[in-house]
């Protein structure tokens, strides 16, 4: 396996400094790139700065390989971390009823019928907001204790465990109520 911690000159932590990470990347890709250093030319490893540059800018990704590299198992649990049971539900719920939504927005043909649905897109477009707003400060807190547990992460295994599965839940969310927001304005 790969250690992109060492591809890219980074300590192996749980958090990196974006703007550090971002610049040795570039460093990296200025230098290795194949125009540059030949066509036969280890495109491999060009490829490999690329996908390790994915991997550590992403918080899930990175804790992912992290934990690999330190001989544990990341798994998939299935497990919802207990912080997020109230807003599964929530999102859910969201999802569930905007599927639903927009087809019938799609459907309305006169102006009477785009106007009563014209509400019910408001609403649901403002809790989709609220959802946002709600996810990606609990975002930012996962982000605040990964760099908390960066200088003593290797007794803490099991809460960066933790931690990565709450960045899946929180990345697939943001991403599911941010598709259906945008949806819903093309509905307006």
């Amino acid at each position: 396996m790969t250690d992109y911690f060492a591809l890219l000159q980074q300590p192996r932590k749980p958090w990196l400094d974006p703007d550090q990470l971002k610049q040795r990347y570039e460093e990296r890709t200025l230098s290795d790139h194949p125009d540059r250093v030949g066509a036969g030319a280890s495109s491999g490893d060009f490829a490999a700065i690329n996908e390790a540059y994915r991997a550590l800018q992403d918080p899930k990704l990175r804790l992912q390989h992290l934990l690999r590299l330190e001989g544990h198992d990341p798994g998939n649990s299935p497990t919802i971390p207990a912080e997020l049971l109230n807003l599964f539900s929530r999102i859910g719920n969201f999802v569930e009823t905007t599927d639903r939504l927009l087809p019938r927005a799609r459907a309305a043909q006169n102006a009477l019928a785009k106007s009563l649905i014209h509400s019910e897109i408001l609403s649901s477009r403002q809790e989709a907001a609220e959802i946002l707003r709600q996810v990606r400060k609990l975002h930012v807190d996962a982000v605040n204790q990964t760099r908390a547990l960066n200088e003593s992460w290797t007794e803490a295994l099991p809460e960066i465990a933790s931690l990565c599965r709450r960045f899946a839940y929180l990345g697939r969310w943001i991403e599911q109520v941010e598709e259906r927001k945008f949806q819903l304005g093309a509905e307006t």
